[in-house]
């Protein structure tokens, strides 16, 4: 039987030190003692690093001390002076007398390497720290006598020293570096510990280890560190890298901005807290609040309550709609009693439950164990560690304050100009407003139009807050209309951005009113836009969702086709939009808020004529043709009845138009209809004398249907004049296309820029088709009766007769 020898699971080395000096460089120290005392101007060079701990022989740190004195005394530090000012202090003797000094001379031929000598002789210095360092750690590790907490403490705070502390530093820099050091020390106490007691008593003990220094002293230098939270210099060019993008990001579009902070103020029973509640409703649920846009199908929303009871502020939260089993109570949750001493709590709350944005009501109950009185500078303290969470953690703050008798924040100003948003909610004190409205004013905004007021309702029966109209609108907007369906286009093409044209092209409009109204949306914050300069001065207007990244292009399917008949207004196939006027609807639905994103308008002289359709015989300008822009106005077209002024006959020269499809319709003496827009610009088309005895019906030919056009097709493009092919069509009315005999080049061209091949033989009769007109590509849009002569369309959008002989095939 073989005896095996018993062997441990974990063996430890307990080999012997090794048989080496420490790290150390003596050559190197040598030869700069000799340049210092060679070159007068090499002290200077290395006495804010150098320290004589970091020379390694005895007799050198002497040497260096007594050169770092002589320059201290603007004396010179050639070898007499150096001599001089050791046997003065009975030190030459110790250092190896005349001798030693006279031999460094002798073995330095320059100080022209004196820095990199001295980067040399520091690192062999730290690394001798280290080994002593782990040397008492080793021995540590052997006392019994000690608990290991403490000597996990001490092990820890020395390596710690040792290893984060930079190898080259001045006088400054190791002040600074040990500032550094004290600063996280006090920062992990601030931010991670939210028991008040404890959080003294770890203020005392570090006190207690920075000589001088109060926990007063501490609170300041913290406090100071929170006002002068300056980042390091960069270029635009890094600061745009680093942020991703100019265009500001929000929560609620123009109302509720992302990772920033907001002060709500308002007097005792206005109602902020309510208002509040309706907004974090809305983001829970991922409805728009009346015209602001919701960027998210739902976020997390995390309410700190210490004006309002319980009882209070569930039976408020449950009016507004966070009822049991609703997506809105799933995703909100709430705190009471917290305090700004509790820092740590937000944060331990921030990484559990992820909130896209917390509510504290209020500032005044959250900061009731200041020691500072409202109006001075020292109680806006928990407001910047606030902000500071905000921009660390990507989060936004609502912070819920009381207005002053002047109606301002009450407190010191260093509040308001502590946080971005400042909005103030007050009652309409007007003769004629109603007991419920409320006026919300903007008081301050870093990334929308301030200041800005907004009439508010309050409805008492479902704690929502509808809004009526901006103050100084009271007599209704034209524009209202046009802004609601640019916001809802680009909330059903998310992340998208479009060119206000595209936008026109899209909801009916005109090309300057949609640049218009986007313009205005823009700058308060409703919509985003995007300025690029490269090529020009070119903006991309689009609403954000968290759900995908935005791009300037994205497939569009072709737009759902429309019809209309006789006492029947525009109204996709889907989802149709009526006209409705009725004298007996409640009063009490106008304030219904219903999540949509319009601002209840005033009805104005031209909407009540949109809401009275008229037969067409009764139309009295019947005969002015109205031109708008062909990229925003609605295509339109005349009816299929002729007859459009009973009392008048035909003549045989009357203007006869050539209807291409009969959907898209509406009546030309109509133009204005419930999608169009009242502002359009236009002109009435009159024939010339020539080629018309009298006066007639004239009506407005449409455009032709974009829905022909095919992937595959093979088309002319009146713009190129030459055949392209359709590789790609987008809703937004255009096409990829490749011109014949050029496969590289791939334009992107309108649906109205593409016409079919002329048939052969070719027939000019046929409308909607090009003709060569002197060398210009033109479109047959109508003729006389008879086909004597042809009415033909310019690219400029003139239109004039011509004869039949006149105009040659395009190709």
């Amino acid at each position: 039987m073989v005896a095996v020898p018993y062997t441990y699971t974990d063996e430890v080395d307990f080999r012997p030190a090794l048989d080496r000096l420490p790290p150390q460089h003596i050559e190197a120290e040598e030869e700069i003692l000799g340049g210092i005392m060679l070159d007068p101007e090499a002290i200077y060079r290395v006495k804010d690093r150098l320290k004589p701990e970091h020379f390694y022989i005895g007799a050198h740190k002497d040497i260096y001390q007594a050169c770092l004195r002589l320059c201290k005394r603007n004396e010179p530090t050639d070898l007499l002076s150096v001599t001089s000012w050791l046997s003065d202090k009975g030190l030459l003797e110790r250092i190896g007398g005349r001798n030693k000094l006279a031999t460094l001379i002798d073995r330095t031929v320059s100080s022209v390497n004196i820095d990199f000598l001295t980067e040399k002789v520091i690192e062999k210095a730290k690394r001798r720290e280290l080994l002593k360092t782990l040397n008492e750690a080793y021995y540590l590790a052997y006392d019994t006598e000690q608990e290991w907490s403490d000597i996990a403490s001490i092990v820890g705070k020395k390596t710690q020293a040792v290893i984060e502390s930079p190898l080259f530093q001045t006088e400054n820099e190791r002040q600074k570096w040990h500032y550094n050091q004290l600063l996280k020390e006090l920062q992990e106490i601030y931010l991670r510990i939210s028991d008040p007691g404890f959080k003294l008593y770890k203020l005392q003990e570090l006190a207690n280890r920075t000589p001088g220094r109060r926990v007063k002293d501490l609170e300041e230098i913290y406090m100071k560190s929170l006002c002068a939270n300056v980042e390091a210099r960069r270029s635009l060019d890094e600061l745009e890298q680093e942020v991703g993008t100019t265009v500001r990001k929000w929560l609620l579009g123009g109302i509720l901005p992302d990772a920033t902070t907001m002060l709500v103020h308002a007097d005792g029973g206005v109602g902020k807290t309510k208002w509040l509640y309706d907004l974090l409703f809305c983001l829970a649920t991922g409805q728009n609040w009346n015209n602001f846009p919701a960027t998210s199908e739902g976020r997390k929303v995390l309410i700190y309550q210490g004006d309002e009871s319980k009882h209070d502020m569930l039976q408020a939260l449950n009016k507004r709609g966070f009822n049991p089993g609703t997506e809105a109570r799933q995703r909100t949750q709430v705190r009471f009693g917290w305090n700004t001493d509790a820092i740590a709590t937000l944060y331990q709350d921030i990484e559990e439950f992820d909130p896209a944005v917390i509510m504290i009501d209020s500032l005044t109950f959250v900061n009731r164990y200041s020691i500072y009185d409202e109006n001075r500078t020292e109680y806006s303290r928990p407001v910047l560690e606030l902000n500071e969470i905000a921009a660390r953690t990507g989060k936004t703050i609502i912070i819920v304050h009381h207005s002053s008798k002047e109606g301002k924040a009450r407190g010191a100003s260093a509040i308001k100009n502590a946080v971005s948003e400042v909005v103030k909610l007050e009652r309409d004190t007007s003769p004629t407003a109603n007991p419920q409205e409320k006026i919300l004013t903007i008081e301050k905004s870093r990334s929308r139009r301030f200041p800005c007021s907004y009439r508010l309702f309050f409805n008492e029966e479902d704690f929502s807050f509808t809004l009526l109209e901006e103050v100084g609108q009271e007599m209704g907007s034209p524009d209202n209309s046009t802004k609601a369906r640019i916001i809802k286009f680009l909330q059903e093409y998310a992340n998208i951005k479009f060119e206000a044209e595209e936008i026109a092209s899209q909801i009916s409009t005109s090309d300057g009113n949609a640049r218009r109204c986007c313009s205005q949306l823009a700058r308060d914050g409703v919509i985003s836009c995007q300025e690029i300069t490269s090529t020009g001065t070119k903006k991309l207007y689009y609403i954000s969702r968290d759900d995908g990244n935005c791009s300037i292009k994205s497939p569009l399917q072709p737009l759902q086709s429309l019809t209309v008949t006789s006492n029947q207004w525009i109204t996709p196939e889907t989802q149709q939009i009526h006209c409705q006027t009725s004298d007996s609807a409640d009063s009490g639905d106008l304030y219904k808020n219903d999540g949509s994103p319009l601002i209840t308008p005033m009805i104005s002289l031209s909407d009540q004529l949109c809401k009275a359709p008229q037969s067409i015989a009764n139309q009295e300008n019947s005969e002015q043709l109205y031109k708008a822009d062909h990229l925003s106005m609605p295509e339109i077209a005349k009816k299929t009845n002729l007859e459009i002024v009973p009392n008048r006959q035909k003549k045989d020269d009357q203007v006869i138009s050539l209807l291409n499809n009969s959907q898209d319709n509406c009546t030309a003496s109509t133009p204005n209809c419930k999608a169009g827009d009242h502002q359009a610009d236009h002109q009435v088309i009159t024939s010339s004398d020539d080629h018309l005895s009298k006066p007639e019906s004239v009506v407005r030919n449409r455009k032709r249907n974009s829905k022909n056009i095919e992937v595959g097709g093979v088309y002319l493009s009146r713009s190129l004049k030459q055949q392209v092919k359709v590789t790609k069509i987008y809703k937004n009315k255009k096409a990829d296309v490749l011109i014949k005999g050029d496969s590289a080049s791939e334009p992107r061209l309108l649906w109205s820029d593409l016409y079919p091949l002329p048939a052969q033989p070719w027939n000019p009769i046929g409308g909607g088709q090009l003709a060569d007109y002197g060398g210009e590509w033109v479109e047959i849009v109508g003729f006389a009766s008879g086909g004597r002569k042809l009415q033909v369309e310019f690219a400029s959008g003139r239109q004039e007769y011509v004869k039949k002989d006149k105009l040659k095939c395009p190709l």
